[in-house]
């Protein structure tokens, strides 16, 4: 991936906005660190900041009524929490919950809103984004429904490891069953399955990635669709294609 994903500073939506749009937002930005578990959007409630993460991962949730959480997807350095403010609404569609702790940068919605109001290219870029992120919702709902956990935990590591930024992250097995949406007893068997072929190493809240092509292998097909909806070519219209 080159030197960004060794970069805690980089969120990719940003840096492809290009100059003019960084001087435009540059001053509204404000670097915070997002602890694991921090709540920043409610489902049905007003969104008032959006957050660019760096080396933070967010869930995008939804809860039912008995209290089962249903993962929609994840958010990092590719892109922001809070877009459903762009789509015609400050009220937001989804839970979004910190999933790995780390540094993102935080605007009030109004900054954003102007963006999009006066610049084309941050417009492009955004509904880029969102074409992503539709890809991203189809195929979970997909992979849920016809692939095995093993092959949707090896996805999910995948995923999480290309927006922190590295192959070594804190994950409990609690959440991990939670946004795979199985028990725990499964989750420690797949995670167990993953570890004897030495393609993960799990300890203590912590998993390390180590050997991606191995895991990609043991994945199934959707983190290869949802890694190409990310890359360079869709988000940028040009250049060499980077995952998230």
């Amino acid at each position: 991936m080159g030197d960004e994903r060794s970069d805690p500073g980089f969120n990719r939506f940003l840096a492809l906005l290009g100059e003019q749009e960084s001087v435009r937002l540059g001053p509204s930005l404000t670097r915070i660190a997002l602890r694991r578990g921090e709540l920043l959007t409610e489902a049905d409630e007003p969104i008032r900041y959006v957050w660019f993460p760096h080396d933070a991962v967010v869930s995008s949730q939804s809860v039912l009524a008995g209290g089962e959480i249903v993962e929609n997807g994840t958010i990092g350095r590719e892109g922001f929490v809070g877009f459903s403010a762009l789509l015609g609404s400050d009220i937001a569609i989804a839970r979004n919950i910190t999933q790995v702790p780390g540094e993102a940068s935080r605007a009030p919605v109004s900054v954003i809103l102007v963006a999009w109001e006066e610049s084309d290219l941050f417009r492009r870029r955004f509904l880029l984004y969102v074409r992503a992120l539709l890809v991203q919702l189809g195929q979970s709902v997909a992979c849920n429904a016809l692939h095995n956990v093993e092959q949707r935990l090896a996805r999910f590591l995948l995923m999480t490891g290309d927006r922190v930024g590295c192959d070594s992250f804190p994950m409990t097995q609690e959440f991990l069953a939670d946004m795979l949406a199985v028990r725990r007893p499964t989750v420690s068997l797949a995670a167990a399955g993953l570890q004897r072929a030495q393609l993960i190493r799990y300890a203590r809240g912590s998993i390390t990635i180590l050997d991606r092509a191995g895991l990609e292998a043991a994945a199934c097909e959707c983190y290869g669709v949802v890694r190409k909806a990310f890359a360079f070519e869709t988000m940028a219209g040009a250049g060499k294609s980077t995952p998230p």
